[in-house]
């Protein structure tokens, strides 16, 4: 491709993730303070997404800028990021047993346009023993994800409806039928 593509992300989830599917890229984080006034969890994660690739596209021009967003829906209630190991065992074990969403939305930026989409999955915990969760939290984990877990490491998760991917925090298979059909 003679694009050149950004990832306005430092995550490294979201850097193995695109390199699946995209050879060469760089990574510059877009250091924006995250705020929405959105209640709705798709509007959300897109204009989350929407405001990382355009701080960085601003930037930019010429670039594809690919910004990213997820965060953790359990019944109704959007689960951050846990700041200290109290968040993190409280959110995993109110998951615990149970079904939550994941959402992630994605915004493309390219020479002053932008394009949004995003992809849900439901998840299943299985039941948590609380030693289980706290040798979890020990490792340090917990603290850069929302809902304070990563699906590739912690082992608490018994099915996922939709995309692993997305719940990995890149929803690949979507992002590629986008860069196919439109760059």
């Amino acid at each position: 491709m003679s694009n050149n593509f950004i990832l306005a992300s430092t995550s490294p989830r979201r850097r193995q993730l695109l390199k699946n599917i995209i050879d060469n890229f760089d990574v510059i984080a877009s250091n924006t303070v995250e705020n929405t006034t959105c209640t709705n969890p798709r509007d959300m994660v897109i204009e989350l997404a929407t405001q990382k690739a355009c701080a960085v596209a601003s930037q930019h021009y010429d670039s594809v800028v690919i910004g990213a967003d997820t965060i953790v829906v359990l019944d109704g209630t959007v689960l951050g990021k846990p700041k200290t190991a109290e968040q993190a065992y409280d959110m995993l074990m109110s998951l615990s047993g149970r079904d939550h969403l994941v959402y992630t939305g994605v915004c493309i930026c390219n020479k002053g346009k932008s394009q949004t989409f995003y992809d849900v999955s439901t998840v299943s915990f299985t039941r948590l023993l609380p030693i289980g969760v706290k040798e979890y939290i020990a490792t340090g984990s917990p603290y850069d994800k929302a809902g304070g877990y990563g699906v590739q490491d912690c082992g608490f998760i018994s099915n996922i409806e939709g995309s692993y991917y997305n719940v990995m925090g890149l929803p690949v298979e979507k992002l590629t039928d986008y860069i196919a059909k439109y760059l």
